[in-house]
């Protein structure tokens, strides 16, 4: 299945050939993640699939989705593999973790503004999240690519959130996450909680997990 979606990831970049070179970005990204954080780079090839998925059921640019997707975690690249390995995090190693967001938005921003915003607010848009703001916005940025962006980084969070409950080793016990499994609610009543203004996207990204297997 790994080699499978990996395949997968790689037809998409070379199919949608994006400007910039923001193909070359994604496929540095991905060499460099394989050797130092292959786990990260698994999740974020599965985000990547999900978020296009989840825009394309609901019109929006699955280019757009799809890059924000396997570029939302590009901070975690100059972070310690040992905190991925799979142990309890603890509550000094999770602040280490959530500086990847502002990392990721710092480092693709010269060069990928809509992609580097996307990867600032993925964290930034659930209840108590962190991250980037709208202050932090460029100035000069339009309201209808700030509205783009809103939505394009939505979908991305929401995707993070399920891949991340479903697929995550690593046990983050001061997340939101963690704390709504030890409360025993569903993925379903979790996402509604964090994400209360976004039941449609919530269903839409179930739905398509669930269904999971994204034909070329």
């Amino acid at each position: 299945m790994a080699i499978d979606v990996s395949r997968r990831v790689n037809n998409r970049i070379t199919r949608y050939s994006p400007g910039g070179n923001l193909d070359h970005t994604a496929k540095l990204y991905r060499a460099m993640a394989a050797i130092r954080h292959p786990q990260v780079m698994a999740h974020t090839d599965r985000v990547a699939l999900l978020a296009e998925k989840v825009a394309q059921a609901m019109g929006k640019d699955t280019k757009a989705a799809f890059f924000a997707g396997l570029l939302h975690d590009f901070g975690k690249i100059v972070l310690p593999d040992t905190l991925f390995d799979g142990h309890n995090i603890s509550a000094d190693e999770y602040t280490n973790i959530k500086s990847h967001a502002i990392s990721g938005f710092d480092i693709l921003g010269e060069f990928h503004m809509f992609t580097a915003l996307c990867a600032g607010l993925h964290h930034a848009l659930y209840n108590r999240g962190y991250g980037l703001t709208i202050d932090d916005f460029p100035s000069g940025i339009t309201l209808p690519l700030i509205k783009k962006v809103l939505e394009i980084a939505s979908i991305v969070s929401i995707c993070d959130f399920i891949d991340a409950y479903t697929h995550r080793k690593t046990k983050l016990k001061h997340s939101p996450a963690s704390q709504g499994k030890a409360q025993g609610q569903s993925l379903r009543e979790l996402l509604l909680a964090q994400y209360p203004g976004d039941a449609n996207i919530i269903d839409l990204a179930l739905k398509t997990n669930c269904e999971f297997a994204p034909a070329d």
